[in-house]
C-alpha cells in the first residue's frame, strides 16, 4: 500500500475486510456456539447424533458441507425458546447493526484516502486493525480537516456507537 490509498481501491477493500472481521469475528464464532449447542441439545433429546435441525421449514447444521440426515430432526418443543431467541438475535445484528456499521466504513473510506483520517474518525476501540496498516503501509499525513471529521461522526453517531457496543460486547463472548 502507498501513503495515499486514493488510486488503489483493493487497499481500501483490506481495510474494510479487516475493520469487519475485527467487529464481527467473535460474534460469527458466538453464533455459531450458540446454534452447535442447540443442535446438540435437541440430538441428545433425539436420541441420536444428527448435526442438523429442521425448524419452521429451515435446515440447520452444525456444519452445512456434512452429509444431511433423513429423516432430519426437528426441533424439540423445550428448545423452541432458545431458538427463536438466537433468530431474533440474528435478525437484529443482520437488519440493523450490520448495515449500520459497513455504511459507515464505506462513508469513512470513501471520504479520505488517509489512514490518519481513519483513526480520526473511527472510534478508538477500532483503531487496532487500522495501526496494522499504518505501520505496514507508513501513512503519516492526515488529508481531512477538524470540521469534516466532526460532520462525519456527527452524521454518524448511530453506526459509531454500534460499533462501540459490538466491541464491548465482543469482550463478553
Amino acid at each position: 500500500m502507498t501513503e495515499e490509498l486514493k488510486y488503489d481501491p483493493k487497499s481500501k477493500l483490506v481495510i474494510k475486510n479487516a475493520m469487519f472481521d475485527f467487529l464481527y469475528a467473535p460474534l460469527e464464532k458466538s453464533t455459531h456456539k450458540r446454534l452447535k449447542t442447540l443442535i446438540i441439545k435437541n440430538s441428545l433429546l433425539h436420541g441420536n447424533n444428527q448435526h442438523w435441525v429442521s425448524y419452521r421449514g429451515t435446515e440447520y447444521a452444525i456444519n452445512p458441507d456434512s452429509k444431511r440426515p433423513r429423516p432430519m430432526n426437528r426441533l424439540k418443543p423445550d428448545l423452541m425458546a432458545l431458538m427463536n431467541e438466537y433468530l431474533e438475535d440474528l435478525v437484529q445484528i443482520n437488519t440493523v447493526e450490520r448495515p449500520y456499521v459497513l455504511g459507515f466504513i464505506n462513508q469513512t473510506l470513501n471520504a479520505s484516502s488517509s489512514l490518519q483520517d481513519y483513526l480520526k474518525i473511527f472510534p478508538e476501540s477500532m483503531h487496532k486493525p487500522l495501526k496494522h496498516f499504518i505501520d505496514t503501509c507508513g501513512s503519516r499525513v492526515g488529508k481531512l480537516d477538524p470540521e469534516m471529521v466532526a460532520t462525519i461522526q456527527q452524521r454518524n453517531q448511530i453506526p459509531i456507537e454500534l460499533m462501540k457496543k459490538r466491541m464491548v460486547l465482543n469482550l463478553l463472548i
